[in-house]
C-alpha cells in the first residue's frame, strides 16, 4: 500500500495540477504498516517530550558535519538512516516521533543555517500504527503505551517540563522547535557519555528520572556556561558516588579523577 501511495505522490507532482493541491507523505489518506521506513522533513514530526539536550544536539551538529565534510551528502544520508528515529502515525497520518529528538533537532538546525543540507531529510521507521484512533484513544494509548487500555507497559510520552512540573497530552510542543532546552538532559548526558552512569534500559525515560534525581538533589544556574557546567559535573560526580543502589536510577561509580574527558565534551 505504501509502495502505490508513493507512485500516487510521484505521479501528482509530475502533472501538476492534476490534484487540487500538493500532500505530503503524512496525508491522511495514505495508510502504513509496522515496519514502514520514511524519508521526512523534520519539521513534520510531533514530538513527544517537552524538553532536550542542547549539548547532546550540538555535539550532533559536529558528528554531522564532519560527516559531510569527510563524505559529502551521501555519507550524511547513510549515517541518519543508519539512525533512524522511531515514530507512531497518530490521527490524521500525524507523525510523532518517540525516539531520535536530538538527531532530528540537529538536522533541523543544520537545515536552516548550512546549505550542504538543506535536501536532506530525516529517515524514520514505523513502530506502531494508530491513526484508526480517536485523538482521546490515541492520547490514552499513548500515555499507557498501548491501545488495549492495559496497565503496564511503557507510555510512549514524558509529560514533564523542564522545571519538572507535570503537564498535559495536549499542551506537548507541536513541532520540534517549540521544545526546551534542559540544563540537566545535558548534565545527565555528559556523565552518561563517560560512562558516570550507565543507561537502565528497563526504566523507561531513564534520563529524564536521572536528571529529576539531580534536580532534586542540586542547584545549578538557569543559565549554563562551560565553567558552571564543570562545577554540576563535579558536583553530580560526587553526589551519584553517595548515592544509595536504590535511590538513584541506573549508576556505576568511577572515580573522579578518571572523569576528566566528561568535561572535555563541552566546548
Amino acid at each position: 500500500m505504501l509502495k502505490l501511495a508513493l507512485a500516487l505522490l510521484f505521479f501528482s507532482h509530475f502533472w501538476g495540477g492534476f490534484f487540487s493541491s500538493p500532500f505530503s507523505l503524512a496525508d491522511d489518506w495514505i495508510e502504513y504498516e509496522k515496519g514502514d521506513k520514511l524519508e521526512l522533513l523534520p519539521n513534520e514530526l510531533h514530538p513527544t517530550q517537552f524538553m532536550f539536550s542542547q549539548l547532546e544536539v550540538d555535539f550532533k551538529i559536529k558528528e554531522l558535519k564532519k560527516i559531510m565534510a569527510d563524505q559529502g551528502e551521501k555519507g550524511v544520508v547513510g549515517y541518519l538512516k543508519n539512525h533512524r528515529g522511531d515514530v507512531i502515525v497518530g490521527p490524521k497520518n500525524q507523525m510523532w516521533l518517540v525516539d531520535g529528538h536530538h538527531h532530528a533537532l540537529a538536522l533541523e538546525s543544520l537545515r536552516r543555517k548550512d546549505r550542504r543540507f538543506k535536501n536532506i531529510s530525516y529517515y524514520v521507521k514505523v513502530v506502531k500504527e494508530w491513526n484508526e484512533l480517536s485523538s482521546q484513544k490515541f492520547e490514552q494509548a499513548m500515555k499507557l503505551g498501548n491501545k488495549k487500555g492495559e496497565s503496564g507497559t511503557d507510555p510512549f510520552v514524558y509529560l514533564k517540563d523542564s522545571k519538572g512540573r507535570h503537564r498535559s497530552f495536549k499542551s506537548l510542543p507541536k513541532e520540534l522547535s517549540a521544545m526546551t532546552d534542559s540544563p540537566w538532559r545535558s548534565l545527565v548526558w555528559l556523565l552518561k557519555e563517560q560512562g558516570a552512569i550507565e543507561k537502565m534500559e528497563d526504566i523507561p525515560y531513564w534520563e529524564f528520572r536521572v536528571a529529576e534525581y539531580l534536580q532534586k538533589n542540586m542547584r545549578i544556574p538557569a543559565k549554563m556556561d562551560k565553567s558552571a557546567y564543570q562545577k554540576a559535573v563535579k558536583e553530580a560526580l560526587s553526589l551519584i558516588q553517595n548515592a544509595k543502589d536504590d535511590s538513584f536510577p541506573g549508576f556505576k561509580r568511577l572515580e573522579i579523577d578518571k572523569c576528566g574527558n566528561i568535561l572535555r565534551k563541552i566546548s
